[in-house]
This record gives C-alpha cells, structure tokens and sequence, in this order.
C-alpha cells in the first residue's frame, strides 16, 4: 500500500511539472513533407533551420507541364459544352419534327443518343479539368503546421518520382502538445 502510495505521489509530481512547463516545450514531431505529382523541382524557398508558418509555401515543382494539361482540359471542356449544346438543339429540332410526323421514331432516337453522348463527353471533360487542377495545385508543397525544417532533400533540378512513394522532400519539425499540434516552432 505505501508503495502504491509513493507511485501515486511521484505520478502526480510529473503531471504537475508537465503542467507548469510552457506550451513551447512540447514535444517535437518531424514530418516528412513531398508532393502526389511527379515532376522536377523548380524552387526551394526554404532552408535548414528556418522557422515557417502554417501555409508557407516550401518547395514548387515544375509547373510548365501541368499548366499546359489545365489549359488543355479546359479547352476541351469549352469545345464538348459547344457540343452538347449543339445536340440539345438537334434533339429539339427531331422532338419538333417527329411531334409533326415528319422524322421517325429512329430519327429522334439518334437525336437523343447524340445528347447523351455530348453529355457523356462533358462530365467527362469537366473531371479531367478538376483533375488538372488538383496536380497543379500538388505541385506546390506547403507547410501543414508553423515549426523549424529540420532538412531540406529538395534542390532545383532534381526530379521527383512518386510512382510507389511519395518522395520527402523537407523534413519539418513541429512542436505537439498533449491535444496535437500546436502550430508552433521550437
């Protein structure tokens, strides 16, 4: 019993002086940041030992290549809603002429499969834009939390493949508090 005591004691002298200690003497976590995209390092704004903040960009990527995918999706997105409203009128115009009894059933048929092929073709269009959009957006690798990179594995030219791994490409050290990150350097 005077054991269980002692140990009692002891356990809440350590709470105690854990809850004196300032909200700086967390303890440190390094994360290993990179990118999903593959492609070649552009810039490196950021060195060994420098605090950052929450959102601060860190390394870009190469973006020439994946502005050129957005600006195609994009086009190709504008020329299938050209489409599609194209087969919305034809389909219109066959709706307009079987009501006469001037088109058959056939007719009017192909007309509606030609909307719902441009239809097709647009959500599929729209997709492959959101898609380029979210690379562009990857190639940019910013911090999660403020904290102090612990080591920078980025230089400009170096090409990163993250085909099985996402390769790190800094390493950031942030301070975690008993609830998580606090957003803090060291």
């Amino acid at each position: 019993m005077k054991t269980l005591i002692m140990a009692l004691m002891l356990s809440l002298s350590v709470l105690l002086q854990a809850a004196e200690q300032s909200p700086d003497e967390g303890v440190v976590r390094e994360l290993r940041l990179g990118t999903l995209v593959s492609g070649v390092v552009d810039e490196v704004r950021v060195h060994k030992g420098q605090q950052v903040r929450a959102g601060e960009i860190l390394v870009v990527l190469d973006q020439r290549e994946f502005r050129a995918r957005l600006r195609r999706a994009r086009a190709l997105s504008a020329r299938a809603a050209a489409l599609l409203a194209e087969a919305r009128r034809e389909e219109e115009r066959a709706q307009e002429l079987y009501d006469r009894g001037l088109l058959s059933d056939h007719e009017l048929q192909k007309a509606q499969i030609g909307r719902l092929e441009a239809e097709a073709r647009r959500a599929e269009s729209m997709a492959e834009e959101t898609a380029a959009g979210l690379d562009l957006e990857r190639t940019t690798v910013k911090a999660p939390f403020s904290g102090r990179i612990v080591e920078v594995m980025a230089w400009k030219g170096r090409p990163v493949r993250n085909s099985l791994e996402i390769q790190p490409l800094v390493v950031l050290g942030v301070r975690q508090t008993v609830e998580g990150f606090s957003g803090r350097g060291r």
